[in-house]
């Protein structure tokens, strides 16, 4: 056996009891952390979930799943499925742009999903041609969209917006003080810009030729959400116990303090356990209102404000 934090033996048992039917009553009566496998860059975590049933699940982690014991009866059987499954879905979802690329290059996707469904039909030499074309219209999209942006660090004489290479020099620069950062980003986008306008004009273009200069316009995607990330969260905050990064905030539940309703927050690290101190942070009015009305069933709220309310 493995050992583990009680941060991560309870987020598995949480996310057992949210995958089983309520009205079976069925509850997780242990968590055993079996072992950890490291595949192509990805860690996956592996437990032994008992259950109040005597039924046995195998919880495998990135993406997490889990498995009936009475279905894969070993651990390299549930693994080499669960592994199988992942790259199904990997490659089934993998034009999906995440939360964050949906937030920071959410316009310049979507002509990206474009670029690949034109591929998807590709047969000729002019059409994948056109996929450099689709991607090239990729990278001035993001030009386009971040040129005025307030972390920009505007020159004293401004590029065109179709001059995309030196618009991406610009915010290689203002995105980070680090030189091998800014000069990946630099050569990269410069590159990538560069292959879009050879493959437009390739007349003897291949399905391979299109397939690398895809690869590498969703890079430049990738690439710039991380640096944009980087510098809206600059200062990392690290475990003062293990100075692991794997801190994550948790809460109380509402609780009664002093005299006022709310929650107590605290961090606590996944990697060593530790725990911060705990600061209550009070409700307001209107929110407990809103929380009693909805477990009185008599909350009604508009579509919007049913999606921000979080309990």
């Amino acid at each position: 056996m493995t050992s583990m934090t009680e941060r991560e033996e309870r987020d598995i048992r949480e996310y057992v009891a949210s995958q089983t039917p309520r009205e079976s009553q069925d509850e997780v009566t242990l968590v055993q952390k079996v072992g950890r496998r490291r595949l192509a860059g990805r860690t996956h975590d592996l437990y032994d979930v008992w259950m109040s049933s005597g039924q046995r699940w195998w919880v495998i982690t990135d993406m997490t799943n889990l498995y009936s014991q009475n279905d894969f009866k070993s651990l390299d059987q549930v693994f080499t499925y669960h592994i199988g499954l992942n790259i199904v879905l990997q490659e089934q979802f993998k034009v999906q742009p995440n939360e964050e690329q949906t937030e920071h290059v959410g316009r310049s996707w979507r002509r990206y999903i474009g670029a690949v469904e034109a591929m998807a039909t590709a047969e000729e030499a002019e059409d994948f041609q056109a996929v450099g074309i689709r991607c090239r219209e990729v990278l001035l999209a993001l030009v386009r969209d971040y040129t005025d942006a307030d972390w920009v660090q505007q020159p004293e004489e401004r590029p065109k917006d179709a001059s995309a290479k030196q618009w991406f020099e610009i915010f290689s620069r203002s995105l980070t003080k680090k030189s091998k950062l800014r000069s990946y980003m630099k050569t990269l986008a410069e590159k990538t810009w560069d292959m879009t306008v050879w493959l437009q004009h390739y007349v003897d273009a291949t399905e391979s030729d299109a397939e690398i200069v895809l690869e590498a316009t969703q890079q430049i995607l990738k690439i710039f959400t991380l640096l944009r990330i980087r510098v809206e969260n600059p200062d990392e905050q690290r475990c003062p116990n293990c100075d692991s990064y794997q801190l994550a905030e948790e809460s109380s539940g509402l609780v009664e303090h002093e005299g006022k309703f709310g929650t107590f927050l605290y961090d606590e690290c996944s990697s060593c356990g530790w725990k911060s101190d705990q600061e209550f942070d009070p409700w307001p009015p209107d929110r407990i209102q809103r929380l009693i009305d909805y477990a009185s069933g008599t909350w009604n709220p508009p579509k919007k404000e049913l999606e921000d309310f979080e309990v």
